[in-house]
């Protein structure tokens, strides 16, 4: 449905019922995905989008699995983990 579209059904609409029935969504995320902002040569970006797309994923899922995997590689092995934290991880490598 195009903006204009839109903007005719919702100023023509009455949707007070369909507010008053509706319910927070209240629930929470033990470890939410939070934005930074990264400065990489052009040439570099541009390697990882190429390989991004050769995988068919988005270049920032990429640039996410690099940086999980380096972390995990210098890891301290004798730091632990909660089941949750475990579970997420293994999440984001499938």
């Amino acid at each position: 449905m195009a903006t204009d579209d839109l903007r005719e059904y919702y100023d023509t609409n009455d949707q007070s019922a369909r507010l008053a029935a509706a319910t927070w969504d209240t629930s929470t995320v033990d470890d939410p995905m939070v934005g930074i902002t990264v400065r990489l040569p052009a040439a570099t970006l541009n390697a990882a989008r190429a390989i991004a797309a050769s995988k068919n994923v988005r270049v920032t899922a990429l640039l996410r699995q690099w940086i999980e995997a380096s972390l995990a590689e210098d890891a301290d092995d004798s730091r632990t983990i909660t089941v949750g934290e475990l579970r997420r991880l293994i999440a984001r490598a499938g």
